[in-house]
């Protein structure tokens, strides 16, 4: 409300009662000690973090890594630490999977990670988890035994889904996959049970392995480690390359 005017024309300024006065200095007594304890805790020096615990299994991961990563990150004031960059940092070190991050009070942090879980290698250079995603272990080495997936770059996700739907129908037959392979021309190539070479073709590879293995496990199990070459590039059965003395022979076998 605006000032009034007295019938001078004199403006008339109201006067805080003793009341509101008493309010105004109860406000201010409350809320400079509740601003300066404010700006206390948030300073940077004040309450720093002096613990950082770990936890999970370190069966690759190096807790050396792990403690140069997020150095920087649990570094200051425990109220203002920054959950996500310490969980981010955490995620850069090789072989490091999920991360999940708390603070400990009074003067602490709890960093808790799981390992991935390796399925293949990609390109022989990178691998790929459980979920399909691609890993760069940053050079250190992975498991020996896993398959070998190879294909165009950006392709893995497309070679990844072939091996495991490939593999549910060659595992149960004692044929599991070494390694498949995408070629540039986008032809596939499989070698399973470590020796024994599939030529797939482009396209209809589960029809093709399927009529494969149900002869094979009928047929031609027994005859395994004669076989060399398996091609499927048929519209109605298959072409078995066989290891002789001489020249291989090619047998055919309808679907």
């Amino acid at each position: 409300m605006p000032p009034a005017e007295d019938r001078a024309g004199n403006l008339q300024v109201p006067v805080l009662s003793q009341k509101h006065a008493l309010i105004l200095l109860t406000i201010l007594a409350v809320s400079i000690p509740v601003l300066f304890g404010i700006n206390y805790l948030l300073n940077a020096d004040t309450l720093p973090v002096r613990k950082v615990a770990f936890e999970g299994p370190f069966r690759h991961v190096s807790r050396k890594a792990l403690e140069r990563a997020v150095a920087h990150a649990v570094s200051g004031n425990f109220l203002l630490l920054n959950l996500e960059t310490i969980k981010a940092r955490a995620e850069t070190v090789p072989w490091v999977y999920q991360v999940s991050v708390r603070r400990q009070w009074p003067d602490g942090v709890h960093i808790r990670f799981t390992e991935q879980t390796l399925t293949a290698q990609w390109n022989g250079a990178q691998w790929i988890n459980a979920e399909g995603d691609l890993v760069d272990l940053q050079g250190r080495p992975g498991p020996q035994a896993l398959p070998s997936l190879s294909g165009p770059d950006g392709m893995q996700d497309r070679v990844f889904s072939e091996y495991r739907d490939l593999s549910a129908l060659l595992n149960p037959a004692g044929l599991p996959i070494a390694s498949l392979t995408l070629t540039a021309r986008h032809t596939w190539r499989a070698v399973v049970d470590h020796n024994l070479l599939l030529v797939l073709g482009h396209h209809a590879l589960d029809e093709k392995v399927s009529r494969f293995v149900m002869v094979y496990t009928h047929a031609l199990v027994n005859q395994r480690k004669q076989m060399r070459r398996v091609d499927l590039r048929y519209s109605n059965g298959f072409a078995v390359a066989w290891r002789n003395t001489g020249a291989d022979a090619a047998s055919g076998a309808e679907g």
